[in-house]
């Protein structure tokens, strides 16, 4: 069996808060010698995936939090797909995040992340995520009309109280659950504004797609430089050792699959290098249940 290519390297894709968005190639392709080495290296790092998340639910100990975000259209359903495909679903689960319902808009904006956080031993993938109130939010304030929130937090989005308040609330929050055990990585796929609007024509024009397809595609895209900038400041603001954010360049779907793999794989081969040690207690069961299994052969 030839041996897979190796991959990118996770330190090329960290977000420093000194960054600039603008500054990532969303077209970059690596050092892959074509699209065929990058697929091998994402399905043998899925592979190595299903291993290592075996590990982390063997040791129980730690979870793993993957959070994506980007642009529409930036390939962030299919790269899950690929990623985290062979993955054991019954440990491994993914959550998208749309618009906020009636019953969650009368809670906290943190709440419906908090009860889909993964258990010790599991992967959570959030598929869009609490970002979204500092960036969908930002971006079109009138979405905070339908949160509920009191007369004198709302009035924070005229003077950006607000924004930087929530801002403060995720760094809080991702060190709370990094301080628990709870590993968070965060992958923003870069895709460029061309490349985007091509994907877009592809959704109206092929009949599997089309149903994907909304006016708000449209007018996100028109919002375009008020997001890239609301993402610039969250991702800026946000990024910390125990809470990276790692930007994925998009342009080409199959080199954003090959580096969110290597991401991931990064990200969870650090918790545990191998499975578990059993203890005096477990060798004496194992022997116990090898001794009764063979006299029953």
């Amino acid at each position: 069996m030839p041996t897979p290519p190796s991959g990118p390297d996770p330190a090329d894709f960290r977000f420093a808060p000194s960054d600039r968005l603008v500054e990532r190639d969303p077209t970059a392709t690596g050092d892959f010698a074509d699209e065929d080495d990058a697929r091998a290296f994402t399905e043998d790092s899925a592979v190595r995936l299903a291993r290592a998340q075996l590990i982390l639910e063997a040791h129980g100990t730690h979870g793993l939090l993957v959070v994506v975000e980007g642009m529409d259209a930036a390939g962030k359903d299919e790269a899950i797909h690929h990623v985290m495909g062979a993955v054991d679903p019954g440990s491994a689960r993914s959550h998208s995040f749309a618009s906020m319902s009636d019953d969650e808009a009368h809670h906290d904006y943190l709440r419906r992340a908090s009860i889909a956080l993964p258990a010790r031993g599991e992967v959570a993938v959030f598929n869009r995520s609490y970002y979204g109130q500092v960036v969908g939010d930002r971006v079109s304030p009138e979405f905070l009309d339908q949160q509920n929130l009191p007369d004198e937090v709302r009035a924070g989005a005229e003077d950006g109280s607000l924004w930087a308040d929530r801002l403060r609330q995720i760094r809080d929050f991702e060190r709370y659950l990094s301080e628990n055990g709870i590993q968070v990585v965060k992958l923003f796929f870069h895709v460029s504004k061309e490349e985007q609007r091509r994907r877009l024509i592809e959704r109206i024009e092929r009949p599997e797609k089309r149903w994907d397809f909304g006016r708000a595609d449209i007018e996100k895209r028109e919002q375009w430089e008020g997001f890239l900038e609301a993402y610039e400041v969250a991702l800026r603001e946000t990024t910390a050792d125990h809470a990276p954010w790692y930007v994925i360049p998009s342009d080409q779907k199959w080199y954003g699959r090959a580096a969110a793999a290597a991401v991931v794989l990064d990200a969870l081969g650090g918790l545990h290098d191998d499975f578990p040690e059993p203890d005096d207690d477990q060798r004496e069961l194992l022997d116990w249940g090898r001794q009764q299994l063979e006299a029953d052969g």
